[in-house]
């Protein structure tokens, strides 16, 4: 079986990685490198944890291997070592070092709560700012404001939302269905009364066409338009994904718990949420409403 520095010499081969994921392989394997794959038990990463927690942040020395800076590591870089040692096990079992059924030692290990970084997410202000500009520079597509909309208020990612029919989306109903997320699992999202007004503007609904199509009925390649649109907007390197974290946070901020969050975002995280996944359409659909329909 193969070992721990075995299985990370493999990963690191397989592709380029810069000096921060090296520098987090370069930890598990001098904590657990010897050993087996197979045997390393949580414990094992709960103590090699404490050990990351006590040593702190590295500097680098000119000529020198690095040394201790004296300052704790915050929750997100220790949350990064944890994926990053979960990457390696992932990469383990697609090469079949491991079998399928197999449970990482990293899958119950509770990530330390992150503080919100407000340049990762859009705020509500944010987003009426980008609409504002959208709907005097959007005069081709003249689908982006209904994209923004969509993406904030159901969180959905802007992969199933480009690949949305009209047969998919249930206007009278207030839904749109993702028959297929990132996390292999369908989703019926509930959609805002804004929502379904800045689709019903639209034209072209055929049940087979693509909502957010662009000439050719493909999906539009739209990042240029977004690109322009924030810059105006005076966002300058925003991304289109903050929409979602924007939706999260602003149903954060409204008291909506988080089994509601990952139901309503399709998050599948969490294993002990897993049953709080499957609220039906009406929740949804109030809890959508309670945040977004008054604004």
């Amino acid at each position: 079986m193969s070992t721990l520095k075995e299985t990370v010499a493999a990963f690191i081969a397989a592709r380029d990685f810069d000096r921060a994921t090296l520098s987090r392989l370069a930890f598990w394997v001098d904590q657990l490198g010897d050993k087996p794959l197979v045997d390393i038990s949580p414990d094992d990463v709960d103590l090699a944890l404490v050990r990351l927690a006590e040593r702190g942040r590295l500097k680098p020395r000119r000529n020198q291997d690095t040394t201790q800076a004296g300052k704790p590591l915050g929750p997100a870089t220790i949350n990064r070592y944890i994926s990053q040692l979960g990457s390696v096990y992932k990469f383990a079992r697609r090469l079949r070092l491991l079998p399928r059924t197999f449970v990482f030692p990293t899958a119950n290990i509770e990530k330390l709560p992150e503080p919100v970084d407000p340049e990762r997410y859009l705020r509500l202000e944010d987003v009426e700012r980008i609409l504002a500009v959208a709907k005097v520079l959007d005069t081709r597509w003249g689908r982006l404001c209904a994209l923004i909309v969509l993406a904030y208020h159901t969180g959905l990612r802007v992969g199933n939302l480009m690949r949305l029919k009209w047969s998919d989306v249930d206007l009278a109903g207030g839904t749109a269905s993702v028959v297929r997320t990132k996390n292999g699992e369908p989703i019926v999202a509930a959609l805002s009364q804004r929502a379904i007004a800045e689709l019903k503007k639209l034209p072209n609904q055929q049940p087979d066409a693509y909502i957010f199509a662009g000439r050719t009925g493909q999906p539009y390649q739209f990042r240029k338009l977004w690109q322009r649109v924030t810059n105006e907007a005076g966002l300058e390197g925003r991304n289109f994904h903050q929409l979602r974290h924007g939706c999260g946070h602003a149903l954060a901020k409204a008291g909506v718990n988080q089994a509601q969050i990952m139901s309503l975002m399709g998050h599948k995280t969490l294993t002990a949420s897993a049953r709080y996944m499957h609220h039906n359409v009406s929740d949804k659909q109030q809890i959508v409403a309670q945040v977004f329909d008054h604004e």
